[in-house]
């Protein structure tokens, strides 16, 4: 006897999809702001005197003069806002083809038009003849075009 469902699958796909850009939403932040985070204290530390700073995702995300205060504001503008906006672009780029990649793999169960290809009137008339060859004298039900 199966276990009876212990939860009712999501009933509604909209909730579910704000969900999913929730977390889509968040990832994209982290990983944004530990970029920044990373790419300001390499930067600090090339050009800058100051000390490796602390992590501070956050800090680094809306305040990084406070973090590395002895870089100017051009550096900063490159180093925490450009360069780790263009690796969490590849990186959201990355994911995202790798699951529609791992997508377009799945089915759904319906046949596609080239699978119903050979059940047509045309090749399933010349398969039956080709299986018998008896029946090449007799002409189809469908009539002579067949």
């Amino acid at each position: 006897m199966p276990l009876p469902r212990t939860s009712a699958p999501s009933t509604t796909t909209g909730s579910d999809a704000l969900l999913y850009t929730l977390f889509a939403a968040l990832g994209t932040a982290i990983a944004f702001g530990s970029l920044a985070w990373l790419t300001g204290n390499l930067t600090n530390s090339l050009v800058g005197e100051g000390p490796w700073a602390h992590y501070d995702a956050t800090a680094a995300l809306l305040h990084p003069e406070a973090l590395w205060p002895d870089l100017d504001t051009a550096t900063l503008l490159v180093s925490v806002r450009i360069i780790p906006g263009l690796l969490a672009l590849s990186l959201v780029t990355t994911g995202v083809v790798l699951w529609m990649r791992k997508r377009a793999g799945s089915t759904t169960g319906l046949a596609r038009k080239a699978d119903l290809a050979p059940l047509l009137g045309n090749e399933i008339t010349a398969k039956a003849r080709d299986l018998r060859p008896s029946l090449n004298e007799r002409e189809s039900k469908r009539g002579r075009g067949c």
